[in-house]
């Protein structure tokens, strides 16, 4: 059998591109090897237009056109995020993680974010400059419930618990293999799609397309003594981003490598309990794909008719709403939907 669009992994890029395609009337099949709400439900739970060290980066890298398109994209993923789960609450997202509080690169991002629309303001505190903008939070598990429910609701099948085995390009469609993850089903599937989405790197590009080795996130989660009121980034120390999840805290750690998590995590615990004077404890470990100055790889495949899309698992509510929806924008042959 043959679809429009087949789309591996029901991670959050993957659903948002599934959904995005099926409103428009395509046949779109789902494969996940996971079972529900798995793939979709990692990360923070945090989206913004961008973050001031990953813009700064980006600019010097790829110029402030870039950026531009970086935060319009984002701006765009906010607006589906909002539109699939009414839920999500926006909050102040104080960004201080521009190493040293850099004033001026602080404006020069705040500029480029209100070049592209985007509200940005800056303020100057004792340790330094800060920007300014808001951001949605949302509970990734609910997120991915949310997300599925619309992809579904839209038109796309959405099967679970099914690895896909083999890729082959035969007469102008790509035949995916797959079979079921129970251990005594040994029938192997196979589908057809005109054209496919990797979400999973699976694909001969989705293993090139990683750009260096997996890296690792402290977490913690814990009860401050008192409620946190906004998002906060930081540039040094142990944590990176500290948010409010009702009367409680998730705070995520700096970037590591695997030999140093323990230590990393062991600090983390120690700057919530010390910082936020927190209580109830509790800790874990992310592994994510890096991406580049923070831009995920999306964009086509090394497969004829396919296509590939990765969010930074860190940020994964963000980046991967932002690819699918890019993603789709390029299939629908909307230029106001890719940008």
């Amino acid at each position: 059998m043959s679809h429009d669009v087949v789309v591996l992994g029901a991670s959050v890029a993957g659903l948002t591109v599934a959904r995005r395609l099926a409103a428009e009337g395509y046949d779109v099949l789902v494969l996940d090897p996971n079972q529900e709400f798995r793939s979709a439900a990692i990360g923070h739970g945090v989206a913004a237009v961008g973050h001031a060290s990953t813009v700064a980066a980006m600019a010097h890298a790829y110029g402030p056109a870039a950026v531009l398109e970086h935060a319009r994209r984002n701006a765009a993923a906010m607006d589906e995020i909002r539109q699939i789960h009414p839920e999500a609450l926006t909050l102040p997202l104080r960004d201080r993680s521009l190493p040293g509080g850099d004033e001026r690169e602080t404006r020069e991002v705040a500029g480029l974010f209100r070049k592209s629309g985007v509200e940005a303001q800056v303020v100057i505190g004792p340790d330094g400059a800060a920007l300014l903008t808001d951001a949605l939070a949302v509970d990734p598990v609910a997120y991915a419930e949310s997300l599925r429910s619309a992809a579904v609701a839209a038109g796309a099948q959405v099967v679970h618990s099914v690895t896909v085995t083999h890729l082959t390009r035969k007469e102008g469609v790509t035949r995916v293999g797959f079979r079921n993850n129970l251990a005594w089903v040994r029938d192997v599937g196979v589908v057809g799609g005109v054209a496919v989405v990797d979400t999973l790197g699976v694909s001969p590009w989705g293993r090139a397309a990683r750009i260096g080795p997996a890296q690792w996130v402290p977490i913690v989660r814990c009860t401050p003594a008192r409620p946190l009121a906004e998002i906060s980034l930081h540039a040094t120390g142990p944590a990176w981003m500290a948010r409010p999840v009702g009367d409680s805290a998730l705070v995520v750690g700096q970037k590591t490598g695997l030999s140093t998590i323990d230590g990393a995590t062991a600090a983390l615990r120690r700057w919530a309990t010390g910082t936020l004077a927190a209580t109830d404890v509790e800790t874990a470990r992310m592994a994510i794909d890096p991406s580049d100055h923070g831009r995920p790889v999306v964009g086509a495949s090394a497969i004829p008719g396919g296509y590939y899309a990765r969010g930074n698992g860190r940020g994964e509510l963000m980046n991967g709403t932002a690819s699918g929806f890019y993603l789709a924008g390029l299939l629908l042959g909307d230029p106001s939907s890719a940008i």
